[in-house]
């Protein structure tokens, strides 16, 4: 039993390690967020052309932003462009790095250049990363980002029914009077 339980666990290890998430030669790189209020977050990282998009949709599936950022060699975001859900240019943001090719902020400017949002990342002193800060430089100045445009003309929208269309009516054949049941033809009623 136990040389049995071994075989398993040897097994299971053995396919964990084996099966890495995506092999290293992969241009392209896919992978889907959910968020806890039903929205999601779908980012495709291409290495040929170094290149991160992001989109995210809301709970009802329509496109609410996408942010499109060039990578460098080491494959992190150096500046991009962010677009509001109908495709309008709505910001955009750079990121900086120190000596030694860490990101130390990045900064989302609105389309006059005013800064509107600054992310601050830390390292302690083995170089790990600490927990980003966000700062609302000046929310005034954040742009409006509205959804984009589903159109539910020929499809019903998400968890609705689709309304059933008058069927024109064919000609039925003639109906046949029903004869009288044999208790009234017996009674005469």
């Amino acid at each position: 039993m136990k040389s049995c339980s071994a075989f398993f666990v040897l097994l299971w290890v053995t396919s964990a390690f084996a099966q890495p998430a995506a092999p290293a030669g992969t241009p392209i790189v896919a992978k889907s967020t959910y968020h806890p209020d039903n929205s999601h977050s779908e980012t495709v990282v291409d290495k040929t052309t170094n290149e991160l998009i992001e989109s995210t949709y809301n709970a009802g599936g329509a496109l609410v932003a996408k942010k499109h950022y060039l990578l460098n060699e080491r494959g992190l975001p150096t500046q991009g462009h962010i677009y509001d859900g109908r495709g309008n240019l709505v910001a955009r943001s750079q990121v900086y790095f120190d000596a030694y090719g860490r990101a130390t902020e990045m900064r989302s400017f609105n389309l006059s250049g005013q800064c509107y949002q600054q992310v601050v990342y830390e390292y302690d002193a083995q170089g790990a990363a600490k927990k980003p800060k966000v700062v609302n430089v000046d929310p005034r100045a954040a742009p409006s980002i509205k959804p984009g445009v589903i159109d539910f003309t020929n499809s019903a929208a998400p968890g609705q029914m689709i309304p059933q269309q008058a069927v024109p009516a064919q000609q039925q054949a003639p109906v046949e009077p029903k004869k009288k049941s044999f208790f009234k033809r017996l009674f005469g009623k």
